[in-house]
């Protein structure tokens, strides 16, 4: 695919090549950077190269599609409208809240989730339990260290999965509000992960079941509003006798049906995570 003169809808629609293609003459510094992901994909971003104050500056003008190519071209005549006036456009633009900076990029990701919606589910539903009600109205310039540390510490020792992935999608908004220009640094970054504690609190074992009550146990497990993946899973489980980690990585070419066989892989060396 050739290089436009001029962006057009269906060339930022299309391209998979990556690279940064500018919008040509009169674009006022409009360019769309073109970025594959480990998934396959391509992440399309704008930004606009100004100088500001005698320096060249790039600002970030959100992503595509939730952008698209008018809305980044009229964003970026706006820039160019604050800055004739000798203000800087930075600072002028609408700075988000972290929940609406979560919300546009759980927007932002839902097309590459094919479960029907249950990851931005989980998503949203973390975050509003344990984020939201601490950081949720503030301006997304305006989060700190410390109050992601605010948030998490309250459930890292006993909550320890759940707290490394809440860690993760804040550093996510937090990386995408770097993307839009409206901060420099991640909050939720190596200075969080060095600053917070390193081992959790006394590990405790859950009891283990009677043999004549698995039967009830799985019939309720059956029975609950689980996704179906997970009911099967556990059931997996429980009947072969095996770890977690080895029932999620389970693949079909290594079960044979007619035998009702599974032949379970030699285990790696690292220690099954959660997830």
């Amino acid at each position: 695919m050739d290089r436009p003169a001029t962006l057009s809808a269906s060339f930022v629609r299309t391209v998979k090549r990556p690279g940064r293609y500018g919008d040509g003459r009169g674009s006022r510094g409009l360019s769309l950077l073109v970025k594959p992901t480990t998934n396959g994909r391509f992440s399309k971003t704008w930004s606009q190269r100004l100088r500001i104050n005698g320096h060249p500056v790039m600002i970030g003008l959100g992503a595509y599609p939730v952008v698209s190519l008018a809305d980044a071209r009229e964003e970026a005549l706006e820039n160019r409208r604050v800055l004739a006036q000798g203000k800087d456009p930075r600072r002028s633009r609408a700075i988000p809240t972290f929940e609406q900076a979560a919300e546009a990029v759980i927007a932002l990701r839902a097309d590459t989730w094919r479960d029907g919606g249950r990851t931005a589910d989980i998503w949203r539903s973390s975050l509003e339990r344990f984020v939201y009600p601490q950081i949720g109205a503030k301006r997304v310039n305006e989060v700190t260290s410390g109050d992601v540390m605010r948030v998490l510490l309250p459930i890292w020792n006993d909550m320890r999965a759940t707290a490394t992935k809440l860690k993760s999608r804040i550093g996510g908004v937090m990386k995408w509000a770097i993307a839009q220009g409206h901060r420099a640094d991640n909050p939720a970054g190596d200075a969080l992960a060095a600053a917070l504690p390193r081992t959790g609190g006394e590990q405790t074992h859950h009891r283990a079941l009677p043999h004549h009550q698995v039967g009830d146990a799985l019939a309720a497990v059956r029975e609950s509003d689980a996704w179906a993946a997970t009911k099967l899973a556990f059931e997996h489980l429980v009947l072969t006798a095996t770890r977690s980690g080895e029932v999620r990585g389970a693949r079909w070419n290594k079960i044979d049906l007619e035998s009702a066989t599974w032949t379970v892989p030699e285990r790696s060396p690292r220690h099954d995570t959660p997830t």
